[in-house]
């Protein structure tokens, strides 16, 4: 057998046929040094779909409860995590009836311009707002998930 170079015969970059049968069926893929490596999902590789890496530890924010964490001078648990959730669901509720108001108001004007704002502009405001905010609170969130990794890197890793 020929060397097919680095990357063939794998199923991510030979041709279709190629390789053993993926994955990690007892098989190895050649390394470029002509050395077999266990298929993904065998010893040392993550299942397909996994990442290999250990879960994330829970979200700082939960170990004290709200009430605790509204009280932390320390700032050593957090409440942005804790209530989120409501966060969101009061921005839908406000943005629901923030679309009903544009579409009244636009009714009060004339029936035409009510109409059109009650089928076109005043969904495309809801939904436009709606992602908005998700996006500023998701980015919130990763912040704080950023932060919690870093610690546990820091606590697990001994990188002090």
């Amino acid at each position: 057998m020929t060397d097919q170079g680095y990357g063939q015969g794998q199923p991510y970059g030979g041709a279709p046929g190629q390789g053993a049968p993926y994955p990690g069926q007892g098989a190895t893929y050649p390394a470029p040094g002509g050395a077999g490596y266990p298929a993904p999902g065998g010893v040392g590789y993550p299942a397909p779909g996994g990442t290999g890496y250990p879960a994330p530890p829970p979200s700082s924010g939960t170990s004290k409860g709200f009430v605790g964490s509204l009280f932390d001078v320390s700032f050593s648990s957090f409440v942005t995590p804790t209530i989120i959730k409501v966060v969101y669901i009061l921005v839908m509720i406000l943005a629901g009836l923030g679309a009903l108001g544009v579409a009244f108001t636009g009714l009060t004007v004339s029936l035409v311009f009510g109409l059109i704002t009650l089928i076109i502009i005043a969904p495309l405001g809801f939904f436009v707002e709606l992602a908005l905010w998700r996006i500023a609170l998701e980015i919130f969130m990763v912040i704080f998930r950023i932060g919690d990794d870093i610690h546990a890197m820091r606590d697990g890793g001994g990188l002090r």
